[in-house]
């Protein structure tokens, strides 16, 4: 991203500069379980710039059980400095670092929006609701484990038709974070799949992914309430190599029978 002028406050006051925040990233792909770094540009504009704890927040909305949307955060960045005067006139540059959790919810599928809103969140201050913020957009790439089995869906019939994230674990599974995201898969025409729609939900670590698949229900958010699903496992080494389009194919049987 360039430099943006993103947030200002104050007024100007004759030649006086109101001071300025921009956060800059500059890891060209930013995926789950990768590291992502940047810089936070700040601007003592003609007044100063004071700053009590200079806080970086990875945030994600997400749907609550009763369809109610709320701010989730994923995971926090380091920077090299927290609190910090910047003078009238001058500008200072805070580089920061960090690494997405392997469950991190992504935004994007080869360039395709899924609709999923997650931001970087910069704040003045520690309070969360602190009023002297700056919020930017993250481009988050689907990684090939989810690329390749979503591409076996798609051999099967299903394309993915946008995507949901619920605030809530899921059942019986270990898991870092009460937040999982949920794949639309639609049949492209009708008798294209046995199924009208699916929901397909990847638990992914630093070995492969759980994948979930099920009857589509998207305007229930508790994971208890939903169809029942099937799972199948990918390794991350498996990509390109093994045959999901069969574990794929399997999944699809299983959750036949369900019907009876």
């Amino acid at each position: 991203m360039g430099f943006r002028r993103l947030f200002a406050w104050g007024s100007r006051d004759g030649d006086q500069e109101p001071p300025e925040i921009d956060t800059q990233i500059t890891t060209v792909t930013v995926a789950p379980g990768r590291s992502v770094e940047g810089e936070v540009f700040l601007k003592g504009g003609g007044h100063g710039l004071k700053i009590d704890h200079l806080n970086l927040d990875v945030v994600a909305k997400g749907y609550y059980y009763d369809g109610t949307v709320t701010d989730d955060e994923v995971t926090s960045l380091t920077t090299g400095r927290y609190e910090m005067t910047v003078a009238p006139g001058t500008e200072e540059r805070v580089p920061f670092s960090g690494t997405l959790p392997w469950e991190c919810p992504v935004t994007e599928l080869r360039g395709q929006a899924l609709g999923v809103d997650v931001s970087l969140t910069t704040r003045l201050a520690w309070e969360s609701e602190s009023p002297v913020r700056d919020v930017d957009f993250l481009h988050i790439s689907a990684p090939p484990v989810y690329e390749a089995v979503l591409d076996a869906f798609g051999e099967a019939g299903y394309l993915v038709d946008g995507s949901q994230l619920l605030d809530e674990y899921i059942p019986d599974v270990e898991a870092r974070r009460g937040l999982h995201q949920v794949f639309f898969l639609s049949a492209p025409a009708p008798g294209a799949g046995r199924f009208g729609e699916l929901e397909v939900v990847f638990l992914q670590n630093v070995v492969g992914a759980l994948v979930y698949v099920r009857r589509a229900a998207r305007s229930t958010f508790e994971w208890s309430r939903k169809p029942p699903s099937r799972t199948f496992a990918v390794a991350h080494h498996e990509v390109g190599e093994a045959d999901l389009t069969a574990r794929v194919r399997k999944a699809l049987d299983q959750l036949a029978l369900l019907d009876g």
